[in-house]
């Protein structure tokens, strides 16, 4: 091979290999000892074509391809990427289709860099695969993990509002899913009232605090706090939980609060209170016939009670 050195974990073309002072000659032995992969026509990778190394070698002779559907959804999972990756174009550029990529013109094609790679928003990549065999469950999941948090439902719809018309499909998982939830447990519980019907608006802002769970119909909110939570809990945040809850019971709200382990153990008992306390049910429930610590798991078990309190 010379002096050609190849630079390592790289993408690179016939012009560059060239540059190199590689002649055909070169290139057929590097492909042949594994030293040079081929991707695409006068694309090759330096190390085996897999993962991001893979997707910037697809991209190499295409800078406006973005990553769609089910790619898009391993890329921002962090999973491993699988054959055939699919993508989009602008209309008007080449389609052409490889074993390795599948290729549909768009329209609309938004999406942002990932580790030199275009990638399409979370929910367009569900858009893509909602309409597919693609499990349900997992497309919920999904869209749960990518808009968690306080600014979770802000970010969905900013991404909503820059694409055509959402397909039925896509505004049903989105109804179904728990948006804006900070913990599993947040979502097990508000994921199940939404299945029952009941609306819930996730870290949502009243008088300036912020509540996992507001049921607007019922003026209701589901607090879930872990033990992590409370053990860390100081002054500041001691004192502010007060006043949040007051001023929310203040102005009309009544608040129900669970620990994860509520969750965890008690699911159904959990979730009947909630729907009781939605539809002013004046019936005792089973949990209101004794006090907690005679039957809730974390107080009458033995064992390291605050490993499990909260998730």
């Amino acid at each position: 091979m010379g002096d050609i050195r190849l630079p390592e974990h790289a993408v690179i073309d016939t012009a560059g290999l060239r540059a190199l002072g590689a002649t055909p000659h070169h290139i057929h032995r590097l492909l042949t000892q594994q030293h040079l992969y081929r991707v695409d026509r006068g694309i090759y990778t330096t190390a085996p074509p897999t993962g991001n190394l893979l997707l910037r070698a697809l991209s190499h002779n295409r800078p406006k391809l973005v990553f769609s559907g089910l790619t898009a959804l391993q890329i921002h999972s962090d999973k491993d990427i699988t054959l055939p990756v699919s993508a989009r174009v602008p209309y008007g550029l080449s389609a052409r289709r490889t074993a390795q990529i599948t290729i549909r013109q768009s329209r609309c094609l938004l999406g942002r860099r990932i580790d030199g790679i275009f990638v399409t928003t979370p929910v367009a990549a569900v858009a893509d695969l909602a309409t597919t065999s693609h499990e349900a469950g997992e497309l919920i999941a999904f869209l749960e993990q990518q808009y968690a948090g306080r600014h979770g439902r802000e970010s969905l719809e900013t991404h909503l509002t820059r694409m055509p018309q959402p397909p039925a499909a896509l505004k049903a998982l989105i109804r179904a899913a728990a948006i804006g939830a900070d913990s599993e447990a947040e979502r097990r519980v508000f994921r199940e009232l939404k299945r029952r019907g009941v609306e819930v608006l996730q870290n949502h802002n009243i008088g300036g605090y912020f509540f996992d769970g507001v049921l607007p119909r019922s003026r209701v909110i589901v607090e879930i706090d872990g033990y992590q939570y409370h053990s860390a809990e100081n002054r500041t945040t001691f004192v502010r939980d007060r006043w949040k809850a007051n001023y929310a019971t203040r102005h009309g709200y009544r608040v129900l609060r669970y620990s994860g382990s509520c969750v965890k153990h008690h699911f159904n008992d959990v979730i009947e209170q909630i729907i009781a306390a939605t539809t002013d049910d004046p019936r005792h429930l089973s949990t209101e016939s004794s006090p907690v610590w005679r039957w809730h798991n974390t107080l009458i078990r033995d064992g390291p009670w605050w490993e499990e309190v909260a998730q």
